[in-house]
């Protein structure tokens, strides 16, 4: 399987635009891209940077969505980023109210410059 950004804190997920579920080939195009990035050393690093980063910037924000959206379980959202880090796609399973008030969360949001530009990362969230 592929690897993921994980993390330790009970928060769930996103979809970047505002928009309608994704399909199997999106996720299965996102998941070969988040697998190719790995095998990359670039990759693990930012694989690495990412684990710490994203919780910083996004957590609070998820757990406002929480307190207001209520409980629910674990997700994996995939993240396309531009070459500057901006958030530019977001794709999430499963989707619930948690997940629409968080998508409104990442969008548009920036993180580090990825290794290269249209570049999907996985966040797993349990």
């Amino acid at each position: 399987m592929h690897r993921t950004v994980a993390a330790a804190f009970l928060i769930l997920a996103v979809t970047v635009p505002l928009s309608f579920a994704a399909d199997k080939q999106q996720f299965s195009a996102a998941i070969a891209a988040v697998d190719a990035n790995l095998k990359t050393p670039e990759g693990k690093k930012y694989e690495e940077q990412m684990n710490t980063e994203f919780p910083q910037k996004f957590l609070p924000a998820f757990r406002q969505c929480k307190q207001s959206a209520g409980s629910s379980s674990g997700l994996d959202m995939f993240l396309k980023l531009s070459a500057g880090g901006k958030v530019q796609e977001a794709l999430i399973h499963p989707e619930n109210p948690f997940t629409t008030c968080a998508r409104a969360a990442v969008a548009g949001g920036q993180l580090s410059a990825p290794p290269h530009d249209d570049y999907w990362i996985n966040i797993h969230l349990q």
